[in-house]
């Protein structure tokens, strides 16, 4: 039906169970807010996706079709994985997702993903992850990236337009018109970035908010000069 590796709600940016107007939410935001129109400047290519994955997910009877073609791919991939011994056995889930609390496996690769939301699992480096997020002190530079996404604020909840300030292997900062509360657990969605993030400071400036906030998962996108690595 599509060759598009990814999933058309990642290509929304929004998760498998949003409602319809979170979905056409996300859609207004990406073509208009993030300008990714081509009237607007965008790339035909990225503009054609994302036409494409809405007209299915805003369609009822489409969208119920290709949910139910995915879960029969995941489950064809687990029997196909099982009968070759290729995999370990499936553990029984010891912890939880850090943005939506579902269950989680006990084993996670790199490219693992929460089944309930969709946020990635990968652990950020330990040595990295251990140390301590303080705002003007990091543990390395950060890396001006300039990049516009999405933030969702929590689960199930209506994700708002966000760009990137800067960005380092333990921490990340943002702007949002979004109200983010410090100490909230968000999930952000950038062309090069998929992330869990722990909420540190926020600072208000006129409408926009100015957010601070620690990584603990992360997905980074294979570009030449990105600098986190994540060890399993």
């Amino acid at each position: 039906m599509n060759t598009e590796r990814r999933s058309l709600y990642r290509i929304l940016h929004v998760q498998p169970e949003a409602p319809a107007e979170i979905i056409a939410a996300a859609y207004r935001c990406l073509m208009t807010k993030l300008r990714h129109h081509p009237d607007l400047g965008g790339e035909h290519e990225t503009a054609v996706r994302i036409n494409r994955a809405y007209a299915v997910l805003s369609d009822p009877t489409q969208r119920k079709a290709y949910d139910l073609s995915r879960r029969s791919a995941r489950r064809d991939a687990g029997d196909t994985a099982s009968a070759g011994g290729a995999t370990r056995p499936t553990r029984r889930p010891e912890r939880s997702c850090p943005f939506c609390h579902g269950a989680i496996p006990r084993i996670i690769a790199t490219e693992t993903r929460c089944r309930g939301c969709d946020s990635p699992l990968a652990p950020i480096a330990h040595s990295l992850a251990t140390s301590r997020e303080q705002t003007g002190r990091r543990a390395a530079s950060r890396v001006n990236r300039n990049e516009s996404g999405m933030i969702y604020p929590a689960p199930r909840r209506k994700p708002s337009a966000a760009r990137l300030r800067d960005l380092s292997p333990t921490g990340i900062s943002l702007y949002t018109g979004a109200p983010i509360e410090v100490g909230a657990t968000v999930r952000v969605v950038m062309p090069s970035i998929d992330l869990v993030a722990h909420v540190v400071q926020v600072r208000a400036r006129e409408q926009i908010q100015l957010v601070h906030a620690r990584l603990l998962t992360a997905r980074f996108a294979n570009q030449p000069g990105m600098f986190v690595s994540v060890a399993v």
